[in-house]
């Protein structure tokens, strides 16, 4: 079954993203529990959910604690044909726009806020361009982005980021970036480095 995983924009907040959807015609909302989370994610996250209109495709409103940043997971047989819809709503950005932000990032604001981004966007299928941009950003000369850019590999879960981790752990002078760097080599260990979406029952 096809999913996609799509970040919102930066200036869309998570009410404006609802109004959104419920004025898309091939939408739905539907009634789920208040809480769930993410089996890669320690932190407990809201869910919000919609069904097309071929009443098997959903799209899940997900808004990350610990970023507080709003992103959309969708699951079914029509899940491309919502990421164009949504994307023609201009509420969403793919991995590609974001990847795309982070090459063109210079403050470390916009660097930190685009890395998570990217990461929430990036979760299924593991790609070279994406890799590099999160060594450059482990690299960056602000301990904040570094430790940003660390902190997302979670949201992913690659084993392809193990190796950066590990020199994150053992070489970066910042000893906040050591700890969260090996806090994220535990914790996707521990979940066999990516793991499907622990989505709510329909």
């Amino acid at each position: 079954m096809t999913q996609i995983r799509l970040c919102t924009r930066r200036q869309v907040i998570v009410m404006d993203l609802l109004e959104a959807l419920s004025k898309e015609p091939r939408l739905s909302p539907l009634r789920l529990p208040q809480q769930s989370h993410e089996k890669n994610h320690t932190s407990e996250e809201g869910y919000y959910a919609f069904v097309l209109d071929d009443q098997s495709t959903m799209i899940y409103v997900i808004i990350d604690q610990s970023t507080s940043i709003p992103y959309l997971l969708l699951e079914g047989p029509k899940a491309e044909a919502a990421s164009r819809m949504l994307q023609q709503a201009n509420v969403v950005e793919t991995a590609d726009e974001l990847m795309q932000r982070c090459r063109e990032a210079r403050h470390t604001d916009d660097k930190i806020d685009v890395i998570c981004r990217l990461g929430i966007a990036s979760y299924f299928e593991v790609q070279p361009d994406i890799l590099d941009v999160f060594h450059q950003y482990m690299l960056d000369g602000d301990v904040r982005v570094r430790q940003s850019a660390v902190f997302a590999t979670s949201f992913i879960g690659w084993i392809e980021f193990e190796p950066m981790l590990a020199d994150a752990m053992e070489l970066d002078p910042d000893t906040r970036v050591s700890a969260i760097a090996e806090s994220a080599i535990r914790i996707m260990r521990e979940s066999d480095w990516r793991s499907t979406p622990d989505l709510p029952a329909r």
